[in-house]
């Protein structure tokens, strides 16, 4: 029997963990902007080791913050290199293809 809920991947997208993850086995993908003002590709660096080993990533190339969610422009984000559409198709690839391995 196992204690509490199972988690079968970790998907970040314009994100970072707040804590260490490194421990976990899990598999994680980690969708980033490369112009990204707010979760900056710094941002992501950074925290990299905080994610579980083994752990992928994905670049939208010209992507800002604001293509991960529907919510308009935020002060403080980066200018987009591509369209949104683009940018989102990429993130949907990135995650359907993440989502399929885990399954």
């Amino acid at each position: 029997m196992v204690d509490g809920p199972r988690v079968a991947g970790l998907l970040l997208w314009a994100s970072y963990p707040a804590d260490d993850q490194s421990g976990r086995d899990v598999p994680t993908l980690s969708v980033s902007g490369d112009r990204d003002g707010l979760a900056t590709p710094d941002d992501i660096s950074a925290t990299a080791a905080r994610l579980p080993a083994g752990a992928r990533s994905v670049v939208v190339t010209g992507g800002v913050h604001a293509f991960f969610g529907d919510y308009g422009e935020q002060p403080g984000d980066g200018v987009a290199g591509v369209d949104r559409a683009s940018a989102q198709r990429q993130t949907v690839e990135a995650s359907r293809g993440f989502v399929d391995a885990i399954r």
